[in-house]
């Protein structure tokens, strides 16, 4: 979707078209899944001054208002990054999380200067994020890995310098130590290109992910607002798509795409609930429609462009 706008506007657009709550925890998720995380995503050359950009509206009910510049470091041979699992605490006036160590794995040399908040958001090197959660099947989540969102995207900013390049490291340090968190969108941009990075579990009990990745044309907008929104892929077109090995396998062997019936569409394998959501297709129509009044959408289509 093709629309010139500013840093300005954009920051006034996702404060328009953002719910109330961004819900990661199920017990709290009305009507079961997440809603109020909305990131919006702008290509170079439908920006106003060339900037790519990805914004995040992270609307928590839980206290993480922290916001603090993590220097570079060097670290020596052997160190290990701890990994945490978040735990719901609500013994406080306003509910919050605990961060329970499970592990760890092993430590670069040298990590990049980046700004940590709820989730670690900028680097050094204008590496930028967002995040929004869409939740996905059930049977996906898998407390046998290390890795939730929020230690990605600091793993992420420490270690990379673009887009793609994150994208990839986080494909084999997923494989290799796993997901253990909802399903999540996060919204990747370097100072060229911005992507849309989507991860759900491998089942209960496994070790891994299953994700897939599309960018965001240079003349395009997009956002993400609690839903999955990456349909069709198409892995032999690499400017625009990659994806974990078994994006497909995953989905045939749990019976939630059969080649025969139709093309693959990554978000009603994994997270079809998501696009059934009212009011995330609202926020999806309300950011198109503002930027785009001329496609006249319809504000109740289960369906919009991924860009």
């Amino acid at each position: 979707m093709k629309k010139i706008i500013s840093k300005l506007s954009l920051v006034a657009l996702a404060l328009t078209t953002t719910m109330t709550f961004a819900q990661v925890d199920k017990s709290d998720w009305e009507g079961g899944f997440p809603e109020g995380c909305t990131s919006i995503t702008v290509g170079k050359l439908a920006s106003f001054d060339g900037s790519v950009i990805t914004s995040h509206t992270d609307d928590s009910h839980r206290t993480r208002s922290w916001m603090d510049v993590v220097p570079a470091k060097k670290h020596k041979k052997g160190a290990m990054s701890p990994m945490f699992k978040r735990v719901a605490n609500n013994d406080f006036a306003m509910p919050t999380y605990e961060h329970k160590p499970i592990g760890g794995i092993p430590q670069v040399e040298h990590t990049f200067k980046f700004m940590n908040t709820a989730y670690p958001c900028i680097n050094e090197h204008q590496l930028a994020m967002g995040e929004s959660t869409f939740g996905g099947r059930e049977e996906l989540q898998s407390d046998a890995g290390l890795i939730d969102c929020q230690r990605l995207n600091q793993l992420m900013l420490e270690r990379c310098t673009t887009a793609r390049q994150a994208i990839q490291m986080a494909g084999e340090l997923l494989k290799e130590y796993g997901w253990n968190d909802a399903g999540e969108a996060l919204t990747i941009a370097d100072k060229n290109e911005v992507w849309h990075l989507e991860i759900v579990g491998p089942g209960k009990g496994k070790v891994g992910a299953v994700w897939v990745a599309q960018r965001v044309p240079d003349d395009h907008i997009s956002c993400n607002v609690n839903a999955s929104t990456i349909k069709e892929i198409n892995l032999e077109d690499k400017d625009h798509f990659m994806a974990s090995e078994n994006v497909f396998e995953v989905a045939k062997e749990n019976g939630w795409w059969n080649p025969e019936d139709g093309e693959f569409r990554f978000c009603y394998a994994y997270a079809p609930e998501s696009r059934t959501s009212l009011a995330a297709r609202r926020r999806e129509w309300r950011i198109f429609d503002l930027l785009a009044p001329s496609l006249k959408l319809d504000p109740y289509a289960e369906n919009y462009p991924f860009s």
